[in-house]
């Protein structure tokens, strides 16, 4: 009987903060202004998806004060 082999589990892929931008109407179904208010603050320069998309939401729930 033949061992399995360990396959690590794919990363998702990340991208630069410039590209999410260009597609961001494509991908969040926002305007590009609201992913950069999102992004504004955050050190990071690459994103996958997900996490882009959370840190939408999460701008999306803040109270204006």
């Amino acid at each position: 009987m033949m061992a399995k082999k360990d396959v690590p589990a794919e990363e998702p892929c990340k991208y630069p903060r410039e590209e999410l931008l260009a597609n961001t109407e494509a991908l969040f179904n926002c305007k590009p202004e609201v992913l950069l208010a999102a992004l504004t603050g955050d050190a990071r320069t690459v994103y996958t998806v997900a996490e882009a998309s959370g840190l939408i939401d999460n701008f999306n729930q803040r109270s204006v004060i």
